[in-house]
């Protein structure tokens, strides 16, 4: 009898161990997506180490920390900045010779919605988190290509930037 109760009361401790574990890391995950720096913050970190035009912002795990990936353009050079997104802390600036045609449209950033409210709009839509955004001009229309992590995968969100309108959503499975 005492062999079976023993039995017992490991197969449980096992289980509640590991419940516990589960859910303590579950509870890390969530919590770590919600105490980044915002876009907007990312953005004047960025452009405090580079002067120019944000050309995309990535949020991205890399060695277990949470990183904004900026791309800064000034038309003559472009700058890899790597943000820490907990705190801000500025990781690495990487500049680069500008190779990018010239002939793109320049775009006017007083006739736009923000990054932010770019994200917001997307994350909506797909019920998701941005992991990338990219301000880009497609046949003379100005617009945010927001991508996303969602619970079935990933989405592609493109909004109008001068509207706020969601032009085009596509799931990846």
């Amino acid at each position: 009898m005492n062999k079976k109760f023993a039995v017992i009361s490991m197969a449980g401790a096992i289980l509640l161990g590991g419940a516990v574990a589960a859910g303590a890391a579950d509870t890390n995950g969530k919590e770590a997506v919600q105490d980044v720096i915002s876009i907007e913050e990312a953005k004047k970190i960025a452009l405090s180490e580079a002067e120019g035009k944000v050309e995309s912002i990535e949020l991205e795990r890399e060695k277990g920390k949470q990183v904004y990936e900026i791309d800064v353009d000034n038309g003559k050079e472009d700058f890899d900045i790597k943000i820490n997104a907990l705190d801000g802390e500025v990781i690495s600036v990487k500049k680069e010779q500008d190779d990018d045609d010239q002939s793109e449209k320049e775009i006017n950033a007083e006739n736009i919605i923000s990054e932010q409210k770019a994200v917001e709009i997307a994350e909506q839509e797909v019920n998701g988190t941005m992991k990338e955004i990219e301000l880009d001009e497609d046949d003379g229309q100005i617009l945010y290509e927001v991508e996303l992590k969602t619970n079935k995968g990933e989405a592609d969100v493109d909004i109008d930037a001068e509207s706020g309108k969601v032009l085009k959503v596509e799931l990846d499975d």
